[in-house]
């Protein structure tokens, strides 16, 4: 992921914190990924009613991701992309009640950020959480130029949901709007092997549709420069 970055003074200091996340938000039957129930961070869903999925997957690297959506393409599964904390109110993250339905945990897919001082951008896997983000870029004498009130979203779920702050500052406080380069899995034909990435940024005009899809046209696998 590309953000435009702040440069500020790099300052050290000690805290303690003493937080509780979540539980996770995916249980499935003890010791499988088989037979899953799906809550949010707020621990119900608007209408009361439990949401499942006949599996989940965990990828860890974008090639992962390219198979799981090859699979769920030629064999006609329904996929739907959950972030660490399912930090949402409405259902979105839930899949269609059956067996084909999937569950893509982006909770591992975490472990690739990138900030480059010179350009004041920062590249991130879409399972980064913000916190780690934030702490990245700090490490570097940065700073975000907008973020959402709560550190414990994810990086392709606070683009996909439109998450915001409260800056006025140049293009103000929704951090979709400060990223300039996206690369998504998206399903596609036989003879490109039932799914492909799509490298999206300022010049396409898919990058608008793709900042904000609510995880409908495919799946956020690294915002970047």
């Amino acid at each position: 992921m590309a953000l435009f970055l702040f440069l500020t003074l790099c300052t050290l200091a000690t805290t303690t914190t003493l937080a509780i996340p979540p539980p996770p938000p995916i249980q499935c039957t003890a010791g499988t990924t088989t037979s899953c129930t799906l809550h949010n961070s707020y621990g119900i869903w608007g209408d009361r009613k439990d949401c499942f999925a006949s599996k989940v997957v965990h990828p860890t690297t974008q090639d992962q991701l390219l198979s799981i959506v090859a699979n769920a393409t030629k064999h006609k599964l329904k996929l739907k992309v959950v972030s660490k904390f399912s930090h949402t109110i409405p259902k979105f993250a839930c899949p269609a009640i059956g067996d084909s339905s999937v569950l893509v945990s982006t909770d591992k897919h975490n472990s690739n950020i990138h900030v480059n001082v010179d350009g004041l951008t920062v590249t991130a896997d879409a399972g980064v959480g913000l916190r780690d983000l934030i702490s990245k870029v700090e490490d570097a004498c940065l700073s975000l130029v907008a973020a959402p009130y709560w550190e414990g979203v994810s990086v392709g779920g606070l683009i996909s949901t439109g998450a915001h702050g409260s800056s006025w500052w140049g293009k103000g406080g929704a951090v979709h709007d400060h990223v300039v380069n996206i690369a998504m899995v998206v399903p596609a034909t036989e003879t490109e092997g039932f799914a492909k990435i799509l490298h999206l940024d300022a010049t396409n005009e898919l990058l608008n549709a793709a900042k904000i899809s609510l995880g409908t046209l495919g799946i956020i696998s690294k915002v970047f420069s």
